[in-house]
């Protein structure tokens, strides 16, 4: 992700890739959009561990479901995925917006055939109800 979307932003300020938008209000908001998916993104990961007791979960082979993984059951791949979505708005180019829709599916293809499997495998039943209620990739609060 952070290769295609280096690479991405790399053509586009050197003028290869076309549609850069120089409309001085669209480039602030897209920046400002950028700059929360990163901090979102930042935020979520380091919530992830919020009350410091990651390792004892792992430790007593217990599914970590409070914290950043109340909203997300993958909080560093979220914050790939913002952190770079965001780097893509703040590069102001409406054509690279096709590579996010990509991201999410190459993670959702990775996860649901290596880690999910395991989790589901190791925690069974409580790790597919906590999928129910929990998305992948992509934060959500329910109300």
């Amino acid at each position: 992700m952070a290769m295609l979307s280096a690479v991405g932003i790399f053509l586009s300020v050197k003028g290869i890739l076309p549609g850069k938008i120089s409309n001085k209000p669209a480039k602030i908001i897209m920046a400002v959009i950028g700059m929360l998916l990163i901090i979102e993104g930042i935020l979520l990961f380091l919530g992830a561990d919020l009350n410091g007791n990651l390792q004892d979960n792992i430790k007593q082979n217990k599914l970590k479901t409070n914290g950043s993984y109340k909203f997300v059951r993958n909080p560093c791949y979220c914050l790939f995925l913002l952190g770079c979505t965001g780097a893509l708005f703040i590069a102001h180019n409406p054509l690279l917006m096709v590579l996010p829709p990509v991201f999410y599916v190459w993670m959702t293809v990775i996860l649901k055939n290596t880690e999910e499997k395991w989790l589901t495998e190791l925690y069974g039943e409580e790790y597919t109800e906590y999928c129910k209620r929990v998305n992948r990739c992509i934060p959500w609060i329910k109300l």
